[in-house]
């Protein structure tokens, strides 16, 4: 999948993007508080309401293209109940009944409206269905119907791929605990790719069944720490008091390192190297048209991670597409300054800018520094 252009409001907050247009590479700059992260937030928005969630004030215009090359327009707008403290999570029966409904909902497939949807109907193909949920999207509502299940399918390829905490929230996936049928589902690199796993047990999986494409994010990690000399994911050697019994078989990642005898395990590997691990095999690991979102690329990696992680994803020749945000000056400088969105903010308008509108790449400073001299830059705000 490849987003071409995205808008989007809340009207509880009081808050509108205006149209971004986007490339394979978009790497969001600004100002603190310009709203970077509203925006990746925003996107993520867009796969909640895909898997049926109701979020109240919002309205939303996206354009894409699928893996087959289907290009979909959909827009739509929940109602706005005001700010409310309600959540998807929330149990409670009587909430629940006063979710948002669909003001209005419309899907395009190749400039050809296939769903219109108001407050009272829905027309599926010309032809009116049976009545649904008001306050679920026909994205969802329909989701096995032919026409509609691609554009279901490549948004649920949305990923916030956040890492900040990874020293500190390593966590286990008990569903890979409760099933003994997980290394027979997951026999190809596809599968697992396609999968919803966790990276480390994806890591885990491709480990058993495709030596060679471990081997090259494991030779590819070594690069990068050159005092790596093995990576593993497997039960930890200890004694048998020393771990819970369900945690006995659980694979964990673990790297050696040279002329040291023990292997190091996941928790007392540094932030730094744990994070480089995971963005390093996702960029292997992720479904063919995954979207990346990533805010503040380079939280809690060394300047060896970042500048290598950077080229790797300019040089990545799957089909993914990346929307960064940064402060760093390698970063900034390393992406072409052409994928550059200059985001500013005038009381709760969000926009977004060409670079090229403001001469950046006509002076012998490095793009960076040009932009750091930009009052838009340094204030935030567009200047009439």
């Amino acid at each position: 999948m490849k987003i071409s252009k995205f808008q989007f409001e809340d009207k509880s907050l009081e808050w509108r993007l205006e149209e971004l247009l986007l490339n394979k590479i978009t790497l969001l700059v600004g100002a603190s508080g310009v709203g970077k992260t509203q925006i990746l937030r925003a996107l993520m928005g867009l796969k909640q309401i895909t898997n049926g969630s109701s979020i109240n004030g919002v309205a939303w215009l996206i354009e894409f293209e699928t893996l087959l090359k289907q290009k979909y327009t959909w827009q739509g707008e929940f109602e706005n109940k005001g700010i409310s403290i309600f959540t998807e999570e929330d149990d409670d029966e009587e909430d629940k009944k006063n979710k948002a409904k669909i003001v209005f909902e419309k899907l395009y497939l190749d400039e050809k409206l296939i769903v219109e949807r108001t407050t009272d109907k829905i027309l599926f193909d010309g032809q009116p269905t049976i009545k649904l949920s008001q306050q679920e999207s026909v994205l969802s509502l329909l989701k096995e119907e032919d026409l509609v299940k691609p554009a279901h399918d490549e948004l649920k390829k949305l990923y916030f791929a956040d890492h900040s905490n990874s020293a500190s929230e390593r966590g286990f996936s008990f569903s890979f605990l409760n099933s003994n049928n997980l290394a027979k589902k997951y026999k190809t690199l596809q599968k697992i790719q396609e999968s919803e796993l966790e990276t480390p047990l994806k890591l885990f999986f491709l480990s058993k069944v495709d030596k060679k494409t471990f081997t090259l994010i494991k030779q590819r990690y070594i690069d990068i720490f050159p005092q790596v000399e093995d990576i593993k994911i497997a039960p930890l050697e200890t004694k048998e008091k020393e771990m819970p019994d369900f945690l006995k078989d659980y694979p964990f990642i673990q790297i050696k390192e040279k002329n040291v005898k023990h292997w190091i395990n996941q928790n007392r590997i540094s932030s730094g190297m744990f994070r480089t691990l995971l963005q390093l095999s996702e960029l292997y690991l992720c479904a063919e048209g995954t979207i990346f979102l990533i805010d503040e690329f380079e939280n809690s990696l060394g300047i060896n991670c970042i500048n290598e992680i950077t080229n790797d994803i300019l040089s990545s020749r799957r089909q993914l597409q990346f929307i960064l945000t940064s402060h760093h000056p390698y970063i900034i400088d390393a992406i072409n300054f052409d994928n550059w969105k200059l985001v500013t903010r005038n009381a709760g308008i969000i926009k977004t800018h060409n670079i090229s509108r403001f001469n950046i790449g006509k002076s012998k400073h490095s793009a960076f520094m040009q932009l750091l001299q930009l009052e838009e830059y340094q204030t935030g705000q567009e200047q009439i």
